[in-house]
C-alpha cells in the first residue's frame, strides 16, 4: 500500500513537472516578449508596449530612441532614420509615467550607445502628479539577471500571451516592426470622429490659478533634467504634439488655459538653457490644430501629420529658443483665447 502511494505521489510530481516545463518550453519557443529572440522585422504580433519594449531595446541596433505616450506611437521609426540619418527604436507607453520612461531609458543606455532621444513631452503628463502616474513595467524584463527569467518562463499570463501570439501568427495576423503600435490602420481620422469622441464640458464657475500645475510640472521636469544632466553627450529632442482646437475648447471651458500656458512657459524656461536640449512646439501649428480631419479625438493625430512633424523636427520652423519662446507662446495664447469655438459646433 505504501509503495502504491509513493508511486502515485512520484507520478503526480513528475506529471506536474512535465506540465510546468512544457509551459516554460512553449513560452521559450514562442517568446511573445522577445526576451530571447529578436522580433521578425517582416511580421510579429504586437499587443503590449510595456512588455514588448524591453525586447526591442535588447535586440535592436540603434543610436536614437523615440519615446513617449500614445501620442508618440503613430510614428514609424524609419522616418527618423531618414530625417536624422540615424537608426531608431520606438518605445511608447500609453499614458506613461516618467518613472517608466526613466527605467526604459536606463535600460537602453545599458545596451547601446544612445546618441539621441526624441521624446513626446505632452502637457497632460507634465501636469499630472507623479503619484498618479502608472508604474507598470515588468522589472524582470528590464534587467539582465537570468534568475529573474523564471517570472517569464513560468508565468500563466505569459503562457496565455504565447498561445495568443502563436495563434495569430498561424493565421497571418502580423504587422512589420515599422508598423508596431501605430494608430494608423486601426483608427480613422475625421472631423466626425473627433467631434463624436469629444464630450464638451460645462463651463467652470471660476478659472484655475495660473500656477495650478506648476508644482507637479516642476517635479516631472526634474526627472527630465536629470536625463539631460546624466547624459550630456546625448541630444534630447522634446516635442509638443499638436493638440487640436477641441483641447483648447476644453481648457477654456474648464478655466485651465492660463494654467496650461504657465506650464508651457515653465517647460521652456527649464529646458532651453541646456545645450543638449531641443524643444519643438507643434502646438503652435494653427492650420493643423484647427483642421479636425486630422484627428481621431481631441489630441491624437493622423499619420500624415506625424510624418510632417518628424520631417520638420530637425529644422527650425517649430523650434522654441530662449529668444522666441515667449513671443510664440503668447501668440498661441491669444489665438486660443480669442477663437470662436461655437462655430465648431454650429
Amino acid at each position: 500500500m505504501k509503495n502504491r502511494k509513493k508511486r502515485w505521489a512520484v507520478g503526480l510530481l513528475a506529471g506536474f513537472m512535465f506540465i510546468l516545463f512544457l509551459c516554460a518550453g512553449t513560452v521559450r519557443a514562442v517568446d511573445p516578449f522577445f526576451h530571447y529572440h529578436a522580433p521578425d522585422p517582416e511580421g510579429e504580433v504586437w499587443f503590449d508596449e510595456r512588455y514588448q519594449a524591453a525586447g526591442l531595446l535588447r535586440s535592436q541596433s540603434y543610436e536614437t530612441v523615440l519615446m513617449g505616450t500614445s501620442l508618440a506611437a503613430n510614428y514609424r521609426p524609419f522616418w527618423f532614420d531618414v530625417f536624422y540619418d540615424t537608426s531608431t527604436v520606438k518605445v511608447t507607453f500609453p499614458n506613461g509615467g516618467f518613472h517608466e520612461f526613466t527605467q526604459a531609458l536606463d535600460y537602453a543606455y545599458a545596451r547601446q550607445d544612445v546618441k539621441r532621444v526624441i521624446f513626446g513631452l505632452d502637457p497632460n503628463i507634465l501636469a499630472r502628479p507623479a503619484s498618479d502616474a502608472p508604474d507598470q513595467l515588468p522589472d524582470y524584463l528590464y534587467d539582465d539577471k537570468p534568475w529573474n527569467d523564471t517570472e517569464y518562463l513560468f508565468s500563466k499570463d505569459v503562457l496565455l500571451r504565447a498561445v495568443y501570439a502563436a495563434g495569430e501568427k498561424a493565421q497571418g495576423h502580423t504587422l512589420p516592426l515599422q508598423d508596431a503600435f501605430l494608430w494608423d490602420g486601426t483608427m480613422y481620422f475625421s472631423r466626425e470622429l473627433a467631434l463624436g469622441s469629444y464630450e464638451r464640458p460645462e463651463i467652470a464657475d471660476k478659472p484655475l490659478p495660473a500656477d495650478a500645475f506648476l508644482k507637479d510640472c516642476d517635479e516631472n521636469l526634474a526627472v527630465v533634467t536629470s536625463w539631460l544632466e546624466a547624459h550630456p553627450d546625448t541630444e534630447f529632442v522634446f516635442f509638443l504634439s499638436p493638440y487640436s482646437i477641441l483641447y483648447w475648447d476644453k481648457m477654456q471651458r474648464l478655466g485651465e488655459t492660463d494654467a496650461v500656458f504657465s506650464l508651457l512657459r515653465r517647460t521652456a524656461e527649464t529646458l532651453l538653457p541646456y545645450e543638449n536640449a531641443d524643444l519643438q512646439c507643434f502646438l503652435t501649428d494653427t492650420d493643423t490644430i484647427c483642421d479636425l480631419e486630422n484627428y481621431a479625438d481631441h489630441i491624437h493625430v493622423a499619420g500624415r501629420v506625424t510624418y510632417a512633424m518628424s520631417q520638420a523636427m530637425p529644422g527650425d520652423e517649430y523650434r522654441l529658443t530662449e529668444e522666441n519662446y515667449r513671443e510664440r507662446l503668447d501668440a498661441l495664447h491669444a489665438f486660443v483665447v480669442n477663437y470662436d469655438y461655437e462655430k465648431i459646433f454650429a
